[in-house]
């Protein structure tokens, strides 16, 4: 397999993934190399909120990846994050009236041109289309000529003090950033193919912290929500429920689990380290949570106007996505019908990267990628750094 050597990490609120891998992007497979793992400590739904107990749980993770002498991608997820769809129309004075790459980055500069809270900063402009001299549907402009040409994009915004400090917790463990991405972007990379994004799909990524919601239409992002609930929350409230620690809880969930309350015996019995648990009462908390987060969703996407019952369905991936009863419970409450997915097109023998949740790992490889293979005029290309990061997040990320 072709390619040069790239880098990830997704800096989840359980746990730190670092992958090294190398892509082939005419084959449109990825083959990991190395996979590097650590306890996630110092973060709190998506969040840094500790950045040295950050910097060493991530620090673990590269060590175990043996990541070196690469620039890496960087995954960010939380609840500061916020998206909105918007148009921008330029009138083309240029020669012949074709379209340009360099046109097409002025459309995208004015979609970033809006007003923000004092610590928002745009992080992506994605394009959903293009309408030019009134046709309608186009996806790629340059080399056409048009008059007067429309960007219709989805922009994704985030709060500069979070960014700051996930980029300082990382390049804290001596490995620069180059590109900093919205973690549905990159499920949505390694989960879903190109056929369902052009029908029209619902992608849910529950980790460990947040619940990632990414809608696609006519093969473009048109909706993007962070929920602040995750599989934690599925363990807390059993522990809070059933008066026992957290961990106990988390092993209960992972053993016996499901959110399927109505097809639990009302008194059947688990059992764990000596200790007898009513099933019943398990699933109903766990359904409760499920149901909550499950009805966030639906309202999110309704709130933009958007259907949830769309061609291609819903997908769930990430970790969380695994809890017996989740996809039978997301059929009913999102109308529509639902499937677990894990990262597509893996190859290597790093086999237990085929799971749910190294969804947003794996897509961070496939999006390092791109970002190289698109060569200096990328998306997002430039390196960022802690100590020039006042300067460079007012121009970051050139689109998705």
């Amino acid at each position: 397999m072709s390619g040069r050597l790239v880098y990830g990490i997704d800096v989840g609120t359980t746990k730190i993934v670092a992958l090294a891998g190398r892509v082939d992007p005419r084959r449109g497979w990825v083959e990991v190399l190395s996979k590097g793992e650590a306890p996630s400590r110092g973060l709190r739904r998506g969040m840094i909120v500790d950045r040295e107990l950050a910097a060493e749980s991530i620090a673990a993770a590269i060590d175990d990846c043996e990541v070196s002498g690469g620039r890496v991608i960087v995954g960010i997820a939380g609840g500061h994050l916020s998206s909105f769809n918007t148009e921008v129309t330029l009138l083309n004075r240029g020669r012949n009236r074709t379209v340009t790459r360099r046109f097409v980055r002025r459309l995208e500069e004015e979609a970033r041109r809006v007003e923000l809270d004092e610590d928002a900063q745009v992080l992506h402009v994605v394009p959903r289309g293009y309408v030019l001299d009134g046709t309608e549907g186009v996806k790629n402009p340059v080399g056409l000529a048009a008059r007067k040409v429309t960007l219709r994009a989805h922009v994704v915004c985030g709060a500069v003090s979070s960014i700051q400090n996930l980029l300082a917790a990382v390049e804290d463990c001596g490995v620069r950033v180059s590109r900093v991405v919205l973690e549905p972007l990159a499920s949505a990379e390694a989960c879903l193919t190109e056929e369902e994004r052009e029908n029209g799909v619902i992608l849910l990524d529950v980790g460990g912290g947040t619940t990632d919601i990414a809608v696609f239409q006519r093969g473009a992002l048109s909706h993007t929500d962070v929920i602040p609930l995750g599989g934690q929350s599925f363990s807390s409230d059993l522990a809070y429920g059933l008066k026992i620690p957290v961990d106990r809880a988390e092993r209960l969930k992972l053993r016996y689990g499901t959110v399927l309350s109505s097809a639990v015996d009302p008194v059947a019995a688990v059992g764990l380290g000596g200790r007898h648990y009513n099933a019943h009462f398990m699933s109903q908390i766990l359904e409760c949570r499920a149901r909550e987060i499950l009805e966030y969703a639906r309202d999110s996407i309704r709130e933009a106007h958007l259907p949830t019952s769309l061609p291609a369905g819903a997908v769930l991936t990430g970790g969380g996505s695994l809890l017996d009863g989740l996809p039978e419970l997301a059929e009913d409450i999102l109308r529509t019908r639902v499937r677990t997915a894990r990262p597509r097109r893996v190859r290597g023998r790093i086999k237990p990267i085929q799971k749910p949740q190294y969804s947003t790992a794996v897509g961070l490889l496939y999006l390092a990628a791109k970002n190289d293979h698109a060569g200096p005029e990328s998306k997002g290309a430039r390196a960022l750094s802690f100590g020039s990061i006042v300067e460079a997040v007012k121009s970051w990320f050139r689109g998705g």
